[in-house]
């Protein structure tokens, strides 16, 4: 029996918490064929790599890259990290559907894109066209469904919108969304009310979809989010998923006991939960987060013209609360006259223009027209060591695939784009606070678990051949806040599908992704 190729001399990391142990693969036609004794005769080509470790390709169950994988079908951000399939549509926003005031918000935000599709389908037909390195598994936007039909409008749907809305979601699950995510600090999402998301959720739970969520709150109510995030997932009888668990700010560290009590509780009583999570203390989002809900009602023109307006301006300054500005660091703009502002904070932009930092923070905005990315520090290092290691913590980027030239490498990404999972398995790792089984099965085994994916996540015979080989002794994150473009070390290959995409630590153009 012959394999295309065949791989010895590693250790093997199955992606089931199970003991590292020795053994040859043998691959076929994209699939794991054989694991145990092989003869290098029987391959048409052999990797030797002792000393490495063989996992399976790490899922990333939190990304965002709906849109750059259009603009880069290579992946290199995520395939040099060893992600070999990609969750996209988190947050509430996905790449569909995509009608009304969603898609002219869309095609304003990706000027560089021609959006030329409606419904997953149609998308899933423009990605596999051009192709991609990394597998893709889509959920589908609850801010997509919302905005589609009755866009940035601060009130409850009724029956006809929420019938639209029910049509929209359900011709996603029937094209291949693995469920629904919401953004519920995000409009239109942080409009949504309970009846509104109990309906839709139970639409994913008949067909056995996942429910991913950020949640409304994850600072100062963060127990009262993580309360609403059970009791939506409960009454609608849907697996739940909670994005990058955190209690943000200082003040708010204590609160992550309750919120895992919460989580732990429901567990107990057979309720399907989990939380995703990046292993940094600073998050990233647009900087208008900052501003009070009622500011987005209407959608953007709206909020712009608000903060246009000095009298609404004045009221939007006094509602505003924040005073540790040196945590907010701008990451990207988009006028070349503000490019400088990149890798900077809010306090220190202030004092250079002679403003307050509130004031200095509406005047970006306007400068800028919304279109601002910043990094929000404020998270516990312990907190984060204790989510990672929660056994119902997976690991997820919460970024896009980019790259360190063109299109992508723009702005001053959080450097979770170009280091998450090297990080984890490096300073995590050898910092004692996962074992590198535990490391693996966060990343391959118990995502593909969370995602009905029975062919992925595990080394074993009959398995797709999605594979990473890595150095332990090597493997670790380089980018940073300054730096953040800087590709991992110790990631050696990376297959998909069968095919050889990263080889000896370069990129081999190779687009064996498919979607899932």
């Amino acid at each position: 029996m012959s394999y295309d190729l065949l791989i010895k001399g590693c250790r093997i990391i199955d992606g089931k918490s199970t003991p590292a142990f020795k053994a040859e693969v043998g691959i076929r036609d994209g699939k794991i064929a054989a694991l145990g004794r092989i003869q290098d005769s029987e391959a048409e080509r052999v990797l030797d790599c002792p000393g490495l470790i063989l996992s399976p390709g790490f899922i990333d169950i939190h990304t965002h890259t709906d849109f750059t994988i259009l603009l880069n079908p290579r992946a290199e951000s995520k395939i040099r990290q060893g992600v070999t399939t990609e969750v996209i549509g988190n947050c509430g926003s996905s790449a569909e559907p995509l009608y009304g005031e969603k898609l002219a918000r869309v095609r304003e935000q990706n000027k560089d894109l021609v959006i030329d599709w409606g419904t997953l389908g149609e998308y899933r037909e423009r990605v596999t066209k051009q192709g991609t390195a990394v597998n893709l598994i889509p959920l589908t936007g609850h801010g997509n469904i919302r905005a589609s039909v009755m866009g940035y409008d601060p009130r409850p749907p009724n029956r006809e919108e929420m019938d639209r809305m029910l049509k929209l979601l359900h011709q996603s699950l029937e094209e291949g969304s693995r469920g629904i995510s919401t953004g519920l600090v995000y409009p239109p999402g942080v409009f949504s009310g309970s009846d509104e998301l109990i309906e839709l959720l139970s639409e994913v739970g008949r067909c056995g979809g996942i429910y991913a969520t950020h949640m409304r709150n994850e600072s100062d109510r963060v127990e009262e989010a993580v309360e609403e995030a059970i009791n939506l997932a409960e009454k609608a009888g849907v697996s739940l998923q909670i994005s990058h668990l955190k209690a943000q700010g200082r003040r708010n560290w204590h609160r992550i006991e309750s919120c895992f009590e919460k989580i732990e509780a429901a567990r107990s009583r057979g309720m399907e939960i989990h939380c995703d999570r990046y292993p940094y203390i600073a998050s990233a989002t647009d900087l208008d987060i900052l501003l009070p809900n009622w500011t987005w009602e209407g959608g953007s023109e709206e909020e712009m013209r608000r903060l246009s307006d000095p009298t609404i301006r004045k009221r939007i300054r006094d509602e505003i609360t924040k005073d540790d500005w040196e945590s907010v660091v701008i990451s990207r703009v988009t006028t070349e006259e503000n490019r400088d502002l990149e890798g900077r904070n809010l306090e220190d932009i202030a004092a250079d223009r002679g403003m307050e930092p509130v004031d200095c923070l509406l005047a970006i905005l306007r400068e800028e027209r919304l279109e601002v990315e910043a990094l929000f520090f404020g998270m516990s290092k312990d907190n984060l060591d204790r989510i990672l290691q929660k056994p119902y913590c997976m690991i997820g980027s919460d970024a896009s695939a980019r790259a360190d030239y063109g299109l992508l490498s723009r702005g001053k990404p959080h450097p979770r784009t170009f280091g998450t999972f090297p990080r984890v398995l490096g300073e995590y790792v050898r910092r004692g606070v996962l074992s590198l089984e535990e490391a693996v099965h966060k990343m391959t085994g118990l995502p593909a678990e969370k995602l009905g994916l029975k062919d992925r996540g595990v080394i074993r015979e009959g398995a797709a051949a999605d594979l990473v080989i890595f150095n332990p002794k090597k493997i670790k994150d380089r980018a940073t806040c300054q730096n953040p473009q800087l590709y991992p070390e110790g990631i050696e290959y990376v297959i998909v599908n069968g095919k050889i995409v990263l080889e000896a630590g370069e990129h081999t153009g190779k687009l064996s992704g498919r979607f899932l």
